[in-house]
């Protein structure tokens, strides 16, 4: 029996029973009022007597009865309350908890699924072999950004970049999903998408500069496409991973996988060694780019790169040179006032300070030269 129904039955017992007090009172009283009423009162009074005694039992009867149906309706009620109160909990903590399961999927910088949402997706994908553009975006100079405007600035440019990679994302397919799978890295995943336009979108919204921290900065951003073609999505992921070092190697770049310039990856998804971090070291150029007596660590850099690295290492050893060449002044041929104090160095000061410039001299000359010689050697190869 539904609550309305039981409600209705309850009352209804309730009316059942004070009618039928009010008929026993009537049925009581009346003949005794009639009697009363037309002198014969003794007869009213044997009548009373007699009433009271047949329908006394009855009526406390149903005034107990009335009594466990107000009961009975009251408990009611209060369970009904009390139903009420553990549905309207039930439902504010299966609320709560959605808002939680939510609020776990979400990156809370950027309000972007995070990667857990992210993997789902391409598991899905991969279970149907539904067909899967995906782009693997990587945020670019945020150390800088946060050096000089500290994390906040920072956390800005990440918000600006996770904008407008999501304006270009929905400007291609309105299913279009970013994420954010790591610091300042970004996923997006998009179904039945042309890489060329996703990669042509993706160019068009970093082109414009951001407010980051009160100031118009250039939002750099590596991008490597791939498309699954509806295999292993997981698989296209590896490949847009290494398509984006190619970008980043070319200097923040939107590019399109291509397995001659970004290498294969394994089964597993995982990356090809193309990148700067995975090289080792190559034994001869180790040894062309140490003089023997230190331990070497590889330092991979482009040819201006290398050749600012020499210019200063000249500059310094010119710095060096002029000291060498400076002489020590006489002090005793010049004698200071009183008041003054008297810098000049010493003919012993000087040794010693010429002692460490030809020190210094020496490292940064040999520095100099074996980093020179190995600027012309790559010049002359390429």
């Amino acid at each position: 029996m539904s609550k309305p129904d039981a409600r209705s039955t309850d009352r209804g017992d309730l009316l059942r029973t004070t009618a039928t007090i009010a008929v026993i009172a009537i049925l009581a009283t009346a003949p005794v009022a009639f009697l009363a009423s037309h002198g014969q009162p003794a007869v009213a009074a044997l009548i009373a007597v007699i009433a009271m005694q047949s329908w006394i039992p009855v009526g406390i009867t149903a005034t107990t009865q009335l009594i466990r149906q107000r009961r009975r309706l009251a408990a009611a009620h209060t369970r009904e309350e009390e139903l009420e109160r553990r549905v309207a909990a039930g439902a504010a903590l299966e609320e709560q908890l959605r808002g939680e399961l939510v609020a776990a999927r979400t990156d809370p910088l950027t309000g972007l699924p995070n990667r857990d949402l992210a993997e789902r997706a391409i598991a899905a994908a991969s279970a149907v072999a539904a067909p899967l553009t995906i782009a693997f975006a990587d945020a670019d100079g945020l150390h800088t950004v946060n050096a000089n405007g500290g994390h906040a600035a920072g956390n800005q440019y990440l918000k600006a970049i996770a904008s407008r990679l999501s304006h270009a994302a929905a400007s291609v397919s309105a299913g279009a999903q970013v994420a954010r799978t790591g610091g300042d890295e970004f996923v997006i995943l998009v179904p039945r998408a042309d890489a060329t336009a996703l990669r042509d979108a993706i160019r068009v919204a970093l082109v414009r500069p951001a407010i980051v921290a009160g100031r118009r900065m250039q939002l750099r951003v590596s991008v490597g496409i791939a498309l699954s073609s509806g295999g292993n999505a997981r698989y296209a992921l590896a490949q847009a991973d290494a398509a984006m070092f190619s970008a980043k190697r070319a200097g923040n770049q939107a590019l399109i996988y291509n397995a001659d310039r970004d290498g294969v990856p394994e089964l597993d998804g995982t990356r090809p060694r193309v990148r700067r971090r995975d090289v080792e070291p190559d034994r001869d150029t180790a040894a062309r780019a140490t003089d023997g007596t230190t331990p070497t660590t590889r330092l991979v850099c482009s040819l201006d790169e290398a050749a600012t690295i020499a210019n200063a290492l000249w500059l310094a050893y010119d710095r060096w040179a002029a000291v060498l060449q400076t002489e020590p002044s006489d002090s005793a041929a010049s004698p200071a006032p009183a008041e003054t104090i008297d810098v000049t160095p010493t003919a012993e000061g000087f040794a010693r300070t010429a002692a460490f410039a030809e020190a210094e001299l020496a490292k940064y000359v040999g520095l100099a030269r074996r980093i020179s010689a190995a600027i012309d050697a790559a010049s002359e190869q390429s």
